[in-house]
């Protein structure tokens, strides 16, 4: 993902309307900008905006900090100070995540960390009730509690160290889970954990769920959590199952169990979860089955699976890549011409069942035998749409230039006209003839309604400014302009045109 984009301001009004709504961050707070992140509802609906301000520091074991909060059309609807605790004795740097919405609090959380080793990565949380605008205390998990308070600042390095895991919260409608992980493993083996343990916003234990009585080698994730939903998947790395757990969000009763793979599948699956108002989607790529997992190498094709709100499979359907060669030449391991792959970004179900699977050109230069690894290459987007039944029917290419390295030029998505279209945005690097060293900068907007696609590109180059973009409300984008001049940033809405 491209970290900065440039902007030639006057450009932009032949793609957005003229009225745009315009905020300054210098008019919101003094002290220096620690967070600008979007907030949103669990729908995936954007609710505002969140800012922290780092004001001083206090003394050696405190700092004090200012927090804003704008609604969805930047106005500015609260704000306050709060002191937080100061770790800096034992090379501990620290980090606010984008906050999580639960009902009407936010809970803001704060990574501690020491650069010189990671074992020492530990957590802080706290609350904010948007009702009465008041912050709590801090508070903190470990071993499967809630402890008010901070962890003794003379002591932190061994308590930190002594601490296996770190933990995030994530949010249902009346509550949240501390999410663990194994500070070091990829993915984390949770062997030591055997149950979901939902809080109240209250920080109290509203339920839990045993989920691994038995203590067996398990991994887990969450795939989906809506109003009426959580959804998490374990796979036993012993015996190579891998499940689906629904639960009802309020009591934590089990709704489902399904097995999307073990030993005996034909396929390994990656996948994400769509829940439609009378059944749940699951949707991803394949490889043929292997014990060590998916293979993208070994890529097979796309495949959708869809279930009842009881766990009844309704419909199991793959799709192998040989089945695209009407539309596009590709090989049966998902090869393409230079030996570019498909890399999957995002899969976009509507709700007339239809589905647009969005991938990547992707080029791992390892295929190629050549040395340099990390000259990678990405380049044109390719946009599978899939009617009802999970039939091809399009195949869309945007064309845009090569970026080298790990990485994507898409940026992220929502949802417009109620879930019956999409809006996806990326950013590509144009070269100049002549000039190899210089670069053109381009935000692009794709929009799918009604199985149309539209596709606009804004140019962008500018010595004096550079932006960076935000999903916002339906229908707008908001733009982050950094001005060399100005001490703070712009930020403005900009309705799109589709």
């Amino acid at each position: 993902m491209k970290k900065l984009f440039l902007l030639v301001t006057i450009l932009i009004t032949s793609i957005f309307t003229l009225k745009a709504q315009v905020s300054d961050l210098s008019d919101l707070a003094s002290g220096s900008l620690e967070m600008f992140v979007p907030i949103s509802e669990l729908n995936g609906d954007i609710y505002g905006y969140f800012t922290i301000y780092k004001l001083d520091n206090i003394s050696k074991t405190e700092e004090k900090y200012e927090y804003v909060l704008l609604d969805k059309n930047l106005n500015k609807v609260a704000n306050g100070e709060f002191v937080d605790v100061r770790y800096k004795r034992h090379f501990f740097e620290t980090r606010f995540l984008s906050p999580e919405k639960s009902g009407t609090n936010l809970i803001i959380s704060k990574v501690h960390y020491n650069y010189l080793n990671a074992k020492y990565t530990f957590m802080t949380h706290r609350i904010l009730d948007l009702t009465k605008n008041e912050m709590s205390d801090p508070f903190y998990y470990k071993d499967g509690e809630i402890t008010d308070g901070i962890r003794d600042v003379k002591k932190i390095k061994g308590l930190a160290k002594r601490q296996s895991t770190f933990e995030y919260p994530l949010v249902f409608s009346e509550g949240f889970f501390m999410f663990e992980k194994i500070k070091s493993k990829a993915g984390g083996n949770l062997k030591d954990m055997k149950s979901l343990k939902a809080f109240g916003i209250d920080k109290k234990l509203k339920w839990e769920y045993e989920y691994n009585p038995d203590r067996s080698s398990l991994n887990y994730a969450f795939e989906a959590i809506d109003e009426e939903n959580v959804i998490f998947w374990t796979f036993n790395t012993k015996t190579k199952s891998e499940k689906l757990h629904r639960l009802n969000p309020k009591t934590g009763e089990v709704i489902f169990l399904y097995e999307l793979e073990n030993k005996s599948s034909e396929y390994n699956h990656v996948y994400r979860l769509e829940i439609l108002e009378d059944r749940i989607v699951i949707v991803g790529k394949m490889s043929a089955y292997k014990k060590s997992g998916y293979n993208y190498k070994k890529a097979l094709g796309v495949f959708r699976i869809e279930l009842d709100k009881e766990g009844k499979e309704l419909s199991k359907k793959y799709f192998t890549w040989n089945k695209a060669n009407e539309f596009m030449e590709i090989k049966e391991n998902g090869k393409m011409k230079g030996g570019y792959r498909l890399r999957t970004k995002k899969y976009f179900v509507f709700k007339d069942g239809s589905i647009s699977i969005l991938t990547e050109k992707w080029r791992d230069n390892t295929d190629l035998f050549i040395v340099k690894v990390l000259d990678a290459n990405v380049t044109d987007f390719v946009m599978f749409n899939f009617d009802a039944d999970f039939n091809l029917k399009s195949v869309d290419v945007i064309e845009k230039d090569k970026t080298k390295g790990y990485s994507s030029d898409y940026l992220f998505s929502q949802k417009i006209e109620d879930g019956k279209g999409v809006a996806f945005f990326y950013s590509d690097n144009k070269k100049v003839e002549g000039k190899k060293k210089e670069k053109n900068w381009v935000l692009g907007i794709v929009t799918i309604k009604e199985g149309k696609m539209n596709h606009e590109q804004i140019p962008m180059s500018s010595e004096d400014h550079f932006i960076y973009p935000y999903i916002a409300k339906e229908g707008y984008i908001l733009l982050r302009e950094f001005n060399k001049d100005a001490d703070y940033d712009q930020i403005r809405l900009e309705r799109l045109n589709y």
